[in-house]
């Protein structure tokens, strides 16, 4: 957890999760944002989706006696059955750089029609930094080592499919959402960027 955390500081994300009720967290890997949220954020009930199953079986097994009882699925979030059919907040952290852009803009487009009405629902997206110098080969590497090497991370095609921010901000725009984005100071570089009904 200690290690997650400097990679993704969830207390830079509470301020943007602004939405009541249900959170959606696609890409859950081993449930770390619901440990986080169960003791910062209880009023959220979690739902947590990953492709690879064996996250999804640590995650349930690690927050079984967990008095939130966050809910973990395996498999695709949009082919799910069973979740909640709005969600005042959508996260995907650390999960869209995975793909190729087509395939994020059609997996933000299915975030934005989940997302419950009202101005305070938000989509919140933590990527990586388009790559460059250093720091940007660092990072790639270590998606590498985890994605093709080690096989830790699951893929969708790319290892690091970051786009200017630009790229987000209009798309989000082309569906009616206004976006906000926020440089994190974190290891790898990385923004969060925030997203809400205009």
């Amino acid at each position: 957890m200690r290690g997650r955390l400097r990679l993704c500081p969830y207390d830079a994300l509470l301020k943007h999760l602004t939405g009541a009720g249900d959170l959606l967290d696609v890409g859950c890997g081993f449930g770390h944002l619901a440990w986080y949220l169960a003791s910062q954020q209880p009023r959220l009930r979690y739902f947590g989706t990953d492709i690879d199953s064996r996250k999804i079986n640590l995650a349930r097994g690690s927050l079984a006696g967990a008095e939130a009882r966050p809910e973990f699925h395996p498999g695709d979030a949009r082919e799910l059955v069973g979740l909640p059919a709005r969600f005042g907040n959508i996260v995907f952290l650390d999960v869209l750089y995975l793909m190729p852009w087509d395939m994020q803009k059609r997996m933000l487009a299915w975030a934005f029609s989940r997302l419950a009405p009202g101005r305070e629902s938000t989509l919140l997206i933590k990527t990586m930094d388009e790559a460059r110098g250093f720091s940007g080969f660092r990072a790639v590497a270590e998606e590498w080592i985890m994605v093709r090497l080690l096989g830790r991370t699951l893929s969708s095609g790319a290892l690091n499919g970051a786009r200017p921010l630009s790229d987000y901000l209009d798309h989000a725009r082309a569906l009616g959402f206004r976006g906000e984005s926020e440089s994190l100071g974190t290891f790898n570089p990385s923004t969060i960027l925030s997203f809400r009904r205009a």
